[in-house]
């Protein structure tokens, strides 16, 4: 029994540090695993629907070096939901000041189908993400009343 629990326990370990290390592959982290950019998103989604405000908050965790060029690019199924801005540009990222971007995401579907949205930090010079993060939208009201 003891030799079982072990075993059942470093397959467990295993498959933690494989999908840990696919994640940071994948930059789907809330905080970015570079020193080029050390940086740290959260997203928050307010209102019942149709319409929604989308807050995304990045954050600069460096202590001495500000990040100029940034900016976030939001994407998501054109058939379901409407972006107010799909572009974002960031001012200067000051170390340890957290900055609040918000866009408006309007519901089209009344199907009762949600998705999600893809938020992709970018860093100019760097053809790849920084900070990738993948939002679910919840059920916009019309959809559960109507």
């Amino acid at each position: 029994m003891h030799r079982q629990f072990q075993h059942d326990l470093y397959k467990l370990r295993l498959t933690t540090a494989r999908n840990y290390v696919d994640a940071l592959q994948k930059k789907m982290m809330p905080i970015s695993s570079n020193n080029f950019a050390p940086l740290k998103l959260s997203a928050n989604v307010q209102g019942i629907g149709p319409m929604f405000r989308l807050t995304v908050e990045i954050m600069n965790t460096s202590t001495t070096h500000p990040i100029m060029g940034a900016y976030v690019v939001l994407v998501t199924n054109d058939t379901l939901y409407v972006l107010e801005k799909s572009y974002i540009s960031l001012p200067l990222l000051v170390p340890s000041l957290t900055y609040a971007v918000n866009t408006m995401v309007r519901c089209t579907s009344d199907q009762g189908i949600t998705d999600v949205i893809n938020v992709f930090v970018y860093v100019k010079g760097k053809c790849s993400p920084v900070l990738t993060a993948m939002i679910d939208m919840p059920a916009s009201e019309s959809m559960i009343v109507g």
